[in-house]
């Protein structure tokens, strides 16, 4: 009889090395620690984000503990892992996962507060997010819109397990030690698409309970549950309402998924290698939407005055965001009109800001109350859903006035960007960037170099004011 899932990503993670891991899985957690660093001084300027630090000082203070990046002061643990991934959060500017996940906010700030009070190095921290986001993509893959459909936010949910396995890593657990922090992250995680303000602190809660769960597992007296995973009671059925894989909702993929697919390939296949990196804050399946029409408009000499219907189709369930069961509430909005406010924003004014990046509509302009935004929205732009169409991966059809009609496609996979392609893209964040292009090169630098440092000091120090 095979070993539980939890026992076996437990045995891989606590046998992982620095060494075991492809140079491209390297290169990419390098990526991912770098956009969930660069998104830090972009929120710590937002209401919520100095609310966060401004919290985690007032009640968790602690001379000697774990740093708030941008700020300097220090906190307890957990209340410093809080505090960080709050300003990460805040900003939009985070990566994705399978649409409904956001692991760097929860990850990233779990490993450095970690490293720096456990005195890590950078290879430490490479080593432990290489784990933490392998065991997130691979518990959630399949999973998303079933744990979506029985009314849980997929994004905190998972990330309280990744956060754990990051911090389980970071503390050097054994396998034991590793089997109960999932055991624990597990009987940790929430959040729910109840509409209202609570998702501001889901991921930030995320990393929170995660390093809770792995700091309880030290101690070494809370045995894990060997099937906490696929139990009759255990973290699948609870979250994606069946333990057996038989999932009521999928992105078009198998309704009936083998649990052993899972962990297949763990140690030989990397999934974290598909995360994509969302740099508009909106959905991410949105921005592929926004760049492949400015790029055809381009293209093919396209004026907003020619065109007379954008077509775009995507996946089914994408057009349900965030949820099918979300529809049923009062504050809902429908996915596919939101993605019609993004058609618009690119046919009418060649793109949308990133954060701290260009306006493209005129200065004062609301966008929502615009009347050529809303007029494009009403009579120029249609949203296919497509069961089974690939994610992420829109196709475009723009419709001329004049009767021709051009057609593309976004491959999803245009947007797993390695670190140099992540570095060329942030640049677009300038000049709104706190510290402009020069501390942007300096956490760059930083970051490239991580696995040369023997502590996260400079990381810390890096991001300071």
């Amino acid at each position: 009889m095979a070993d539980s899932i939890s026992r076996q990503f437990a045995h891989w993670a606590a046998a992982l090395k620095y060494e075991d891991l492809p140079p491209a899985v390297v290169d990419k957690v390098k990526a991912l620690a770098l956009m969930a660093l660069t998104s830090a001084p972009l929120g710590s300027v937002t209401a919520r984000g100095k609310a966060a630090m401004q919290l985690a000082k007032a009640e968790e203070a602690r001379p000697n503990g774990a740093t708030i990046l941008t700020d300097g002061d220090t906190a307890t643990r957990l209340g410093a892992a809080f505090a960080n991934s709050e300003v990460m959060w805040a900003s939009g500017l985070i990566d994705s996962y399978r649409m409904l996940t956001h692991p760097g906010p929860a990850l990233i700030p779990a490993a450095l507060v970690n490293a720096e009070l456990e005195g890590k190095s950078g290879k430490d921290v490479i080593v432990a997010l290489a784990a933490g986001y392998e065991f997130l993509t691979r518990l959630c893959d399949d999973f998303i819109p079933a744990t979506a459909a029985q009314g849980f936010r997929p994004g905190p949910i998972y990330a309280t397990m990744g956060a754990a396995m990051v911090s389980a890593k970071v503390l050097g657990l054994d396998e034991e030690g590793f089997m109960s922090a999932i055991d624990l992250a597990a009987n940790m995680a929430g959040g729910l698409l109840s509409g209202g303000g609570a998702t501001a602190i889901h991921e930030p809660n995320a990393a929170r309970q995660g390093v809770a769960a792995a700091l309880l597992a030290r101690r070494g007296d809370l045995k894990g549950s060997e099937t906490s995973i696929e139990g009759p009671s255990g973290f699948y059925k609870t979250f994606a309402g069946t333990n057996k894989g038989d999932v009521a909702i999928a992105f078009g993929g198998p309704m009936d998924i083998d649990l052993a697919s899972v962990t297949e390939g763990l140690g030989s296949t990397y999934k974290l290698l598909n995360i994509m990196f969302r740099m508009y804050p909106t959905a991410g399946y949105n921005q592929p939407v926004i760049d492949l029409i400015v790029e055809m408009m381009n293209e093919h000499g396209v004026n907003t005055a020619d065109l007379d219907v954008v077509e775009v189709s995507m996946n089914y369930i994408e057009n349900l965001y965030p949820s099918p069961e979300a529809f049923g509430r009062a504050d809902s909005r429908r996915a596919g009109d939101q993605t019609k406010f993004f058609i618009a924003n690119a046919a009418v004014y060649g793109g949308f800001p990133v954060v701290g990046g260009k306006t493209f509509a005129p200065a004062g302009t609301d966008l929502t109350k615009d009347p050529a935004i809303n007029d494009f929205i009403a009579n120029h732009s249609k949203v296919i859903p497509v069961w089974g169409h690939p994610m992420f991966s829109p196709s475009v059809t723009l419709k001329l006035k004049d009767g021709r009609a051009f057609f593309g496609h976004y491959p999803y996979a245009r947007m797993e960007w390695t670190f140099d392609q992540l570095v060329e893209h942030l640049q677009e964040c300038l000049p709104g960037y706190p510290g402009g292009k020069a501390a942007m090169d300096r956490l760059v630098s930083t970051v490239r170099g991580l696995d040369g440092l023997a502590s996260v000091a400079p990381v810390v120090q890096v991001l300071q004011p």
